[in-house]
């Protein structure tokens, strides 16, 4: 499907800025959303057009992810130029050392990881993803009427202790020790960089955080221009929208071709 003028338009616009950041979400944006989170792949030629883009002159491409990163960086294949963030911003490539955790983080994750078990046990067919920083509980495979009920458990465990943040998405809850946000990290990210302009496309809720983000830097004028894509439905603070990972190729097709 062609992309349609407005957004075709507004691609070769910000591709004439002098130096820009092109970032995307991984899952539901730049890979398929799949019932097992290890069996995610990138969609045909998004990752082959994103490598051409970080070879160009002025560009740098990020991968945006509440994937650990060292997941994101094995399921993606990214080569090393490209900036990896994962964790909801929590874990950055540019800093090899890592995240560190204090004593009352790691306590505090033992404690989640002894409750999750028993959600876990209260709700079949749950189950819980382990990153550095946090815990994910995932009803992807669950019947979709009881699914439900383990995120609200998931959520309830994040009220009740509040030094985690809880961060809902499709069919999955977050509860995290230590979280910068995808906004927090793509205004962050850009100001470093000391970019003209800001690329991000993404599909759920914690990217609306980054889309609205970058939309509020806008409006201070004090960082880049921006460029946001929403993939597929759902409300959005997004200025574009794409049907799907595929149209969304073609949009990094599209700024490729402008960029040249």
């Amino acid at each position: 499907m062609p992309l349609s003028p407005d957004l075709l338009a507004a691609v070769e616009a910000f591709a004439g800025r002098p130096t820009l950041l092109v970032a995307t979400d991984f899952d539901g944006a730049l890979a398929p959303l799949v019932v097992d989170p290890s069996d995610s792949r990138p969609v045909e030629g998004g990752m082959e057009l994103l490598t051409e883009l970080a070879a160009l002159p002025g560009v740098t491409v990020a991968l945006v992810s509440g994937r650990a990163m060292r997941d994101l960086a094995v399921l993606s294949g990214a080569p090393p130029e490209m900036v990896l963030i994962g964790s909801h911003g929590a874990e950055d490539s540019r800093h090899p050392e890592g995240l560190a955790l204090s004593e009352q983080q790691q306590g505090l994750l033992d404690t989640l990881d002894e409750e999750l078990a028993e959600l876990v046990e209260d709700h079949p067919g749950a189950w819980v993803e382990h990153k550095p920083a946090g815990r994910v509980v995932h009803t992807r495979r669950m019947d979709p009427v009881a699914g439900p009920a383990a995120l609200d458990a998931a959520s309830a465990l994040g009220a009740r202790h509040t030094a985690l943040v809880a961060t809902p998405g499709k069919e999955v809850v977050e509860l995290a020790v230590a979280h910068v946000g995808k906004g927090a990290a793509l205004v962050g990210l850009a100001e470093e960089l000391g970019v003209d302009a800001v690329f991000y496309a993404g599909d759920d809720v914690t990217d609306e955080h980054g889309f609205a983000a970058l939309a509020a830097n806008d409006r201070e004028e004090r960082a880049a221009r921006r460029l946001t894509v929403r993939v597929g439905d759902g409300e959005t603070a997004a200025q574009h929208r794409v049907a799907d990972e595929h149209e969304l190729v073609e949009v990094f097709q599209a700024l490729l071709d402008a960029r040249r």
